[in-house]
């Protein structure tokens, strides 16, 4: 038994309310349970109960047993005085708040359908698979997915405006250099993101600015910084950058982060650091301001002038220093391209929009839906499971789904998971 099942079941009241009664022989009605709080204090807030035809308003407490509330000093905190019911599994102590008022209880053990529970145990706790409803979930009505994707859609765009916020407290609400943040780690992908967004922090964003129209310096400035640039040299252009690096440092007295390490395994060329370092160069080389470019109303989301980034000579015919390769071209994909507008550009313009007083939900959701889906091993998983993603919204709103409440089992605050355990008391 969980505590966050006894929170799903007082919150959408999953017992029988036939006779109810607390512990101590009171008659009982729920009138409202209260608010969910996610935060500290008791479980649910503003409830409303009538205790014996008395009018009862205030907070509810819920524990897997009334001792909890001992073994947790609610009893020496007076922020639980105002508790009017603690709603527990087993009742094995009696129970006062600080001031000695004895508390009402209700045992939730005698009153919930076994069948239930055992469906829920079942369903939710005793399988290792995927997903814990992975045999259901092809089930769920399309309506049901709709507004439920949103909402996580929301959830992970919320989630990445988290670390944009925080970005910008720590560089002074300087969003060019937030920007540039961001679109490093995602030019890292999944596999450098974290290394290539730690580079990014490290390196004064006023270099940039004094360097900008110089693509090898910021080729040397990105590689040198992820330590790609210490000799013994490989060739020519290896050394040439080394030494500009050499003299940024110096410069600028740059900070290096040791050991910061780029991975080249389990990726394709096309996303070897290298490669990803040098085409962020020329971005930044070839559009200055790019964060206004972003949000400027008349580009609209629009990232063909994207596809006019290519890679300096060298990049052409090179993967990795001193080694050769045919002649590529090696510019931003319009898949890569989607890819930064649906993991940096919406989630920056989002986070922009708020701060500015305005509510960007719809247009947001509106170029989700017209961009293609990511293809990865989550949205395969899902599409195994007959669960299909035909635009970027949905992919996003899977990974979320996937990597929140799946994987860390918060079937109870899932709208799959609530909507199965429902049908499956209605069937009882």
């Amino acid at each position: 038994m969980k505590e966050d099942f006894l929170h799903f079941l007082w919150k959408h009241q999953k017992f029988s309310h036939n006779n109810l009664t607390t512990t101590q022989g009171s008659s009982l009605q729920v009138v409202k349970q209260g608010v969910y709080n996610t935060h500290a204090g008791p479980d649910f807030s503003d409830a409303r109960l009538k205790i014996d035809a008395l009018d009862w308003v205030g907070h509810v407490e819920i524990h897997l047993k009334s001792s909890d509330w001992f073994a947790h000093q609610h009893h020496q905190d007076s922020n639980y005085d105002a508790v009017i019911l603690h709603v527990v599994w087993e009742d094995d102590v009696p129970v006062v708040t600080q001031s000695g008022m004895p508390l009402p209880t209700l045992e939730l053990s005698k009153i919930v359908s076994p069948k239930f529970l055992e469906h829920y145990q079942k369903q939710f706790l005793q399988r290792p698979q995927w997903i814990p409803c992975e045999e259901q979930i092809h089930t769920i009505d399309s309506m049901v997915w709709t507004h439920w994707k949103e909402r996580l859609f929301i959830e992970r765009i919320e989630r990445r405006s988290e670390l944009i916020d925080e970005l910008l407290s720590q560089f002074k609400n300087d969003w060019e250099a937030v920007c540039f943040i961001l679109l490093a780690k995602n030019f890292g992908l999944n596999v450098n993101g974290a290394s290539f967004l730690e580079v990014a922090k490290a390196i004064p964003f006023h270099v940039i600015r004094k360097n900008w129209d110089e693509a090898g310096k910021l080729e040397a400035l990105f590689m040198g910084m992820s330590e790609m640039l210490s000799p013994p040299y490989n060739d020519l252009y290896q050394e040439e950058l080394g030494a500009t690096y050499s003299y940024l440092k110096s410069k600028y007295q740059l900070q290096t982060i040791e050991g910061i390490g780029m991975q080249y395994s389990r990726l394709r060329p096309l996303n070897f650091p290298t490669i990803r370092w040098a085409q962020l160069a020329q971005l930044y080389a070839s559009t200055q301001g790019l964060f206004s470019r972003f949000i400027q109303k008349e580009n609209q989301f629009n990232t063909d002038w994207l596809a006019e980034v290519r890679v300096s000579d060298y990049w052409k015919t090179h993967y990795v220093f001193g080694k050769s390769s045919a002649s590529k071209n090696k510019g931003l994909s319009k898949a890569f391209q989607e890819l930064l507008l649906i993991n940096t550009i919406i989630p920056l313009k989002f986070a922009y929009e708020k701060h500015i007083g305005n509510d960007p939900s719809e247009l947001i959701f509106d170029r989700a839906q017209q961009l293609k889906p990511e293809k990865n091993s989550i949205v395969s998983g899902f599409e195994k499971l007959k669960v299909d993603a035909t635009s970027a919204l949905d992919s996003q709103s899977l990974i979320q789904l996937k990597t929140t409440y799946c994987d860390l089992k918060k079937c109870l605050n899932c709208s799959v998971g609530y909507t199965l355990l429902s049908t499956a008391q209605k069937h009882e």
